[in-house]
């Protein structure tokens, strides 16, 4: 079994294989990271982009920490629900 992921642009296709070594960061279509803040990003060259987004919901002491992906590309979301 080998160790890795693979990450998909649902917009483009394009395909990103994440293995153990060396990374050849210049010539990834796909990149991502976290920002300075902590909050994760990840974007393709085919402008697909996302971001993440926290915030405390509901009431003082009683409010659950929630975090979210923001959409960057302004594009209108791909509606996939099995094909991912």
């Amino acid at each position: 079994m080998t160790a890795g992921f693979v990450i998909r642009c649902l917009n483009c296709g394009e395909e990103h294989k994440v293995v153990p070594g060396q990374r050849a960061y210049r010539d990834e279509r796909i990149v991502f990271g976290t920002d300075n803040y902590g909050a994760d990003q990840i974007s393709c060259e085919c402008g697909n982009a996302l971001e993440e987004h926290s915030e405390y919901k509901g009431e003082a002491f009683h409010s659950e920490f929630v975090v979210k992906w923001r959409d960057l590309s302004g594009k209108e979301p791909i509606n996939r629900t099995n094909n991912i």
